[in-house]
């Protein structure tokens, strides 16, 4: 077998489809097939059940996936190491933050881990923590930073999570909105108002919404939602619009004055910023350092 066989395989079984798997990996559905298809007569046998919608495992598959991981681990840190070899430089890291901890945190903690090691490389992609976490499962990124917006739950086994600090969510406005100045401003007050909210808030929006009916009242129903920063700061800005966000991601806003925390008794949540990595697999160098510097940064985030 051939190490592109073994690359579509891994993709195949990571994505839990050949269509999926295609698509990730920039091939057509037609060429993955064959790949695997080659890689089926070799062994000689299956790899995938057929006439199943999902990729679903044979027996000779799940062997082979427990011998393919490693290998193709252990190949791929000797393919950094060699690029590192070639090109004086110090190794890659990817990346995933969301919007909340992309500049109070990982880049300040770039920037340090930069200024020792200035040959490492760094790509950073964004977006929220459910859509992050598969890429790292699927080794597409090394580390998540993000805040933590969800229930407790049963911690995937796979995944190892490091508490770096505690944000704060707050119903936040324009200083000029008419509530700005107001104080113990109740549920039915913040019930009349507009909102607009970002995605996939999970419990915060739970515990948001259990705060309303505490006080005998439904949640808001004239809300919009919003994945972009850009949209939300134009409403909260022109004075109309409520919003629920972590304090650190407003933070130019608020030490500015053109927004305020507003006093509303109840309606603010701490909820945990957390790095992410992939659990029982050796630390590289560069994410040792990465790792070092975000504990630094929240370090020093805390004091401020």
């Amino acid at each position: 077998m051939d190490l592109r066989q073994l690359r579509y395989f891994l993709s195949v079984v990571e994505h839990g489809s050949f269509t999926r798997a295609a698509e990730a990996s920039g091939r057509t559905q037609q060429a993955l097939s064959k790949g695997i298809s080659a890689l089926e007569q070799q062994l000689g046998a299956r790899l995938f059940e057929r006439g199943s919608r999902q990729a679903r495992l044979t027996d000779v598959g799940r062997l082979l996936l427990e011998h393919a991981r490693p290998a193709h681990d252990a190949v791929r840190r000797f393919e950094d190491r060699l690029q590192e070899l070639q090109t004086g430089a110090e190794g890659q890291l990817r990346i995933g933050t969301g919007p909340s901890t992309a500049g109070s945190l990982v880049a300040p903690a770039v920037l340090a881990l930069r200024r020792h090691w200035p040959k490492i490389g760094v790509h950073v992609s964004g977006g929220i923590l459910p859509e992050l976490l598969p890429s790292l499962l699927a080794r597409e990124l090394d580390a998540v930073v993000a805040l933590h917006t969800f229930g407790d739950g049963d911690p995937d086994p796979r995944i190892h999570s490091e508490v770096l600090m505690h944000d704060e969510y707050r119903v936040l406005a324009s200083a000029r909105h008419p509530l700005a100045r107001q104080r113990a401003i109740s549920p039915a007050q913040l019930l009349q108002q507009v909102w607009i909210f970002g995605r996939r808030l999970g419990a915060v929006e739970a515990v948001f919404r259990q705060r309303f009916h505490a006080a005998g009242l439904e949640p808001p129903l004239n809300t919009m939602e919003s994945g972009s920063p850009e949209f939300m700061r134009a409403l909260i800005g022109e004075g109309g619009h409520l919003t629920l966000l972590p304090s650190r991601l407003a933070h130019a806003e608020l030490l500015a004055g053109d927004w305020v925390k507003l006093d509303a008794p109840g309606f603010a949540w701490q909820r945990p910023v957390m790095v992410h990595t992939r659990d029982g697999e050796p630390q590289s160098a560069p994410l040792a350092r990465l790792l070092q510097a975000l504990r630094n940064a929240a370090a020093q985030a805390r004091t401020r």
